[in-house]
């Protein structure tokens, strides 16, 4: 019988296999990989294959692919036909537990062929539980770029805008201007024959970004830091926060340096990029630590690609908790941009219910984008509308009673 270290070890493998030949897989296709490991005899190699296969192939291809990899597990010959069965003559292959010394973030496993004797180790990145305590040296943004971002940010706000301004304008349902109501009696002889309505002008709104800095997000994060940089300098009334497996406010750090020394402190202060996620945990945190800064002329917008490792129930109540307090939520999916995305993995499934606007991240990057999705008004938007979300949604995946703060302390 197998420990759990030597199941998941194998789990793990595989689906890191296929994703070096572009297959995705998550981490909830391995967990189900790893118990229906655990309920089969290791030593028969076709049933082990045939786990792999129903819980990490989901088309024909990542099932061949599975077992061409499978094949190279071992230095011997193992014999293996097309449709994933074995052929006589197959040797026997286990997984070791000896492990080397491997580069920060990766794991080395070594497999052993029983026949042979011959040793092959191999190395890959795969997700750890712990948090990772790591620095990055960003790029500064240059100055036409900044300059852009400027742009779409402005009109972003005033579509957005939830707070009432000091002007005024004209609503069928407002309340009544008695002098204007007088003004347009002149042309009926004194008789006020209608009542002209206003109401006060949405200009504003208070914006709280949360940035996503996790190892999935990597590829993205001098982009962010342009994005975040120029909403805190260049504009009022924004918050900042970074979080992976814990949070950071950075709004100080962004409001009053320049470009390379926001480059700069970021680097000595923000010790969490390419560690894990922890959305519905950080979120909470938020919530508990910084919930005055929520109010119904608020805005939380949120960048993240949805991939979490934390309880989903976690996340679903901390989203709700916050649709219940903010006035808006906006969440920005730098896979939204990309032709065929669904949102289908667990952390977006339980968002979406409670998001407002979903996008890509393009709507911040190119005008034209901004455009095509906002409209080309300025007008704000009529508080509950929602954009860019399937006309369909899925019900949260889990029901609970929604938890107070001191239940979750």
């Amino acid at each position: 019988m197998k420990s759990l270290d030597e199941i998941a070890k194998l789990a793990v493998n595989a689906a890191n296999q296929l994703r070096r030949n572009g297959i995705r897989c998550s981490v909830a296709e391995v967990i189900d990989a790893a118990n229906a490991l655990k309920h089969i005899d290791l030593e028969n190699r076709e049933d082990v294959l045939n786990a792999l296969k129903l819980t990490l192939a989901k088309s024909r291809e990542a099932a061949q692919m599975l077992v061409k990899s499978f094949k190279k597990a071992s230095k011997s010959e193992v014999q293996v036909d097309e449709e994933g069965k074995f052929k006589k003559g197959e040797s026997d292959l286990t997984f070791c537990d000896e492990m080397g010394e491997a580069s920060r973030g990766a794991d080395q496993f070594v497999f052993r062929d029983d026949r042979s004797g011959k040793m092959n180790r191999r190395s890959w990145f795969s997700y750890s539980p712990s948090d990772v305590i790591s620095r990055k040296r960003l790029n500064p943004p240059k100055p036409a770029e900044i300059t852009e971002i400027r742009r779409i940010i402005k009109r972003l706000r005033r579509r957005l805008a939830l707070m009432r301004g000091r002007r005024f304008e004209r609503d069928k349902r407002g309340e009544i201007d008695v002098w204007k109501s007088i003004r347009a009696s002149y042309s009926t002889f004194g008789e006020i024959l209608k009542f002209m309505k206003i109401k006060r002008k949405k200009t504003r709104t208070k914006i709280i970004l949360l940035i996503d800095v996790s190892g999935s997000m990597d590829s993205y994060s001098d982009w962010l830091l342009k994005i975040m940089h120029t909403l805190c300098r260049y504009h009022h009334n924004v918050e900042c926060f970074l979080f992976s497996t814990r949070l950071f406010r950075a709004t100080e750090i962004l409001t009053k340096s320049s470009p390379e020394q926001v480059v700069e402190l970021i680097w000595r202060w923000a010790d969490m990029w390419g560690s894990g996620t922890k959305i519905g945990r950080c979120l909470m945190l938020f919530l508990k630590e910084n919930c005055g800064m929520v109010d119904r002329n608020t805005t939380v917008i949120i960048i993240s690609d949805g991939w979490d490792t934390g309880e989903p129930k976690l996340l679903r109540l901390s989203m709700q908790k916050l649709k219940e307090m903010a006035g808006r939520i906006v969440w920005l999916n730098p896979y939204a941009d990309k032709p065929g995305y669904k949102p289908l993995t667990i952390g977006m499934l339980t968002a979406l219910p409670y998001i407002d606007i979903f996008a890509g991240i393009s709507v911040l990057d190119d005008l034209s984008s901004f455009n095509k999705f906002f409209g080309k008004s300025l007008k704000p938007l009529k508080r509950g509308e929602k954009l860019g979300l399937p006309k369909v949604l899925r019900k949260p995946l889990y029901r609970y009673r929604l938890l107070s703060m001191e239940e979750i302390s």
